[in-house]
């Protein structure tokens, strides 16, 4: 009865939290930008299972797949942050854009254990009433039973509804619950040669900055038998990037982390040698752009 009790009250103080947009992660976060990986993943799949019994405190991952798919190559009425005008260094990128770089959690159900678990991709937010860009594949999981966002200072929401998608891009619009979030700016500015940041959470190792240029921008044919532009880059990231910001000089978002493709000296019976490059392919953020319809004022 205690306990009962006790978890009764709980949900409770997580209904109230929800209401005041401030349902936040403790341990995993240190001090000093220290991150304990593996304490921050567990705090994310405790309370997002928290969350997932509290009553309109998350929307079904199936409804949020039927509005995928109801909204691809649809628009949504969002204003944007507008860009800088100063160069900023990699310290001052990830002091400044941290707030606003996302760990995007779905909550699945084990399939060889009884237990809730939590994945970990990556994305960033737009506007300050919740509104975050990430890989439509990354939304695109009928395993995922509801989705969550963290920010970087910790704080979780529940995804509560997508806005526009496109699948051929690879980009999806969401909104999460709340208000106050850190928005962060968008822009196409990318030269090649440029001068580029990513913040992701590659293998669910989180917030992870890395730096380099835009060494190609070309078209990507899909096959689906659509087209996208790209940029390819020097700064690393690995699986559980995709959705992840690619920012330039200025702190702007030019573009979303996609894929990685590898290439090898060569193919023999199907198996590759001598692995020679690793080309890290990002969507521009043109597609976002063609996605949003601004606000008028």
């Amino acid at each position: 009865m205690k306990t009962n009790l006790i978890l009764g009250t709980a949900l409770l103080m997580i209904a109230g939290n929800l209401n005041a947009a401030d349902l936040r992660v403790k341990g995993g976060l240190l001090p000093g930008g220290i991150i304990d990986d593996r304490k921050l993943l567990s705090e994310i799949n405790l309370k997002t299972i928290e969350l997932r019994e509290v009553k309109d405190g998350a929307v079904k991952s199936a409804e949020l797949l039927k509005q995928l798919k109801q909204l691809d190559r649809k628009k949504c009425d969002i204003q944007l942050a507008t860009p800088g005008k100063q160069r900023l260094t990699a310290a001052e990128t990830a002091a400044r854009a941290r707030k606003g770089v996302l760990v995007v959690s779905g909550l699945y159900k084990c399939k060889r254990c009884p237990n809730w678990h939590s994945g970990a991709a990556s994305g960033f937010m737009l506007t300050e009433d919740g509104v975050f860009c990430t890989s439509y594949h990354v939304v695109d999981n009928k395993d995922n039973d509801i989705v969550v966002i963290m920010t970087g200072d910790g704080r979780i929401a529940p995804v509560v509804e997508v806005l526009a998608a496109d699948k051929t891009a690879d980009i999806a619009i969401l909104r999460a619950k709340g208000k106050g979030f850190t928005a962060l700016p968008v822009s196409t500015e990318a030269p090649l040669g440029g001068k580029v940041r990513v913040f992701s959470h590659p293998d669910r190792k989180f917030y992870v900055l890395s730096e380099g240029i835009i060494s190609r921008k070309f078209l990507d044919n899909t096959r689906n038998g659509g087209s996208r532009h790209m940029l390819s880059i020097t700064a690393d990231f690995a699986k559980g990037s995709s959705g992840a910001p690619v920012f330039n000089e200025y702190g702007a978002v030019i573009g979303s982390v996609n894929n990685t493709q590898s290439t090898y000296y060569s193919v023999k019976n199907g198996v590759k040698d001598n692995l020679q490059m690793v080309f890290k392919n990002t969507v521009s953020m043109q597609h976002l752009l063609n996605l949003i319809q601004p606000k008028k004022k």
